[in-house]
């Protein structure tokens, strides 16, 4: 019997030696997760900051370029790391069939659809001052700023969903009746920010252009 032990993986070449590299992936895996998790957690904080930041700037017309774009690439980095990370989660362990919170019902099509639709709107939501000022007074600029309401919607969705998703990955969240509670409080909250964000930027934007 031939035996190798890497530092990561610990691995058995036995006759067994297959189920023992199973084993020590899906556990390579499953600690990538709970890091993807923590990154997630950490995306919505700095979303939060930075949205929060958007709407003081808008309300007060104070707007500092170098603080917004910060928190907004950095947000927009998380983001699509996390992606990247789920996505390998996903394939890797076979969440759909392995974990309660992953069933595929209508919330997790939502979630993976909404995630889908920022990954698509992220690029014209970093350039929408710009496209909108290049714009002004034709169909376009309508376009543009409904765009936006739904990249708003789309990400207030997700995060909405996905926040007591990361508590149940990283242990901290195990009774069903609280996740369904907490799903609820942050959805409502996220929602509702969705929708200030984007009565007060487009009646700001139409003021700036004198629409």
């Amino acid at each position: 019997m031939f035996r190798f032990t890497p530092v990561i993986l610990d691995i058995y070449w036995t006759r067994h030696g297959i189920i023992c590299l199973k084993t020590a992936l899906r556990r390579l895996f499953m600690n990538i997760k709970k890091w993807n998790a923590r990154l997630s957690l950490f995306t919505m904080a700095l979303l939060l900051i930075h949205e929060l930041y958007q709407l003081y700037a808008y309300i007060s017309f104070y707007y500092n370029p170098v603080l917004s774009k910060a928190f907004g690439y950095a947000v927009a980095s998380g983001f699509v790391l996390h992606g990247i990370l789920s996505a390998v989660c996903i394939f890797a362990l076979h969440d759909a069939k392995t974990v309660a919170y992953k069933k595929l019902n209508f919330k997790t099509v939502l979630q993976r659809v909404s995630s889908v639709i920022i990954v698509l709107l992220l690029p014209l939501h970093i350039f929408s001052f710009a496209l909108l000022q290049g714009s002004v007074g034709s169909i376009a600029y309508i376009i543009v700023e409904t765009v936006q309401v739904v990249f708003y919607v789309s990400l207030s969705c997700h995060v909405g969903l996905s926040f007591s998703n990361a508590l149940v990955t990283l242990g901290r969240l195990e009774d069903k009746g609280k996740k369904r509670a907490i799903d609820r409080i942050v959805l409502i909250f996220w929602v509702m920010l969705a929708l200030m964000m984007s009565i007060v930027i487009t009646t700001t934007h139409a003021k700036i252009f004198h629409i």
